[in-house]
């Protein structure tokens, strides 16, 4: 028979991770013409909130069910995983409703190289899984 739960987790976590880097560009993307509302916090903070424990939990699941991997994918994870940190915690700061638009605006600039990253990261992963 075959097990729903992997796949059901490795799909929340690629749509977490899709909605949260999505939002992040797509707020970039606004904020380099100044279309960002002035304190978006109340909208997105529960969003961002829930889509980094979705990512934290999902991911912890696949690793621990990812073994035996060769030694290079504990090197490539934890580079992945310093770069998933430093993007929630800025997500995070960036829904504070005392962020100013100009700092927010730098934020949203590391957000998306360090999402970025992530998603070169991941592909270097799944390689050497396969």
């Amino acid at each position: 028979m075959l097990d729903l739960f992997p796949y059901l987790a490795r799909v929340i976590h690629i749509a977490s991770a899709v909605l949260l880097l999505g939002g992040i560009c797509y707020a970039w993307n606004l904020s380099k013409y100044k279309l960002l509302p002035e304190n978006p916090a109340y909208g997105f903070r529960p969003a961002v909130w829930s889509l980094v424990a979705a990512l934290f939990l999902t991911g912890s699941y696949n690793l621990v069910n990812k073994m035996p991997v060769p030694k290079e994918y504990h090197m490539l994870f934890g580079i992945k995983f310093l770069l998933f940190l430093h993007i929630a915690a800025v997500s995070i700061l960036l829904v504070k409703p005392n962020t100013t638009p100009e700092r927010r605006a730098r934020m949203l600039t590391g957000l998306v190289v360090s999402g970025l990253s992530v998603i070169l990261v991941s592909a270097a992963l799944r390689a050497l899984t396969q």
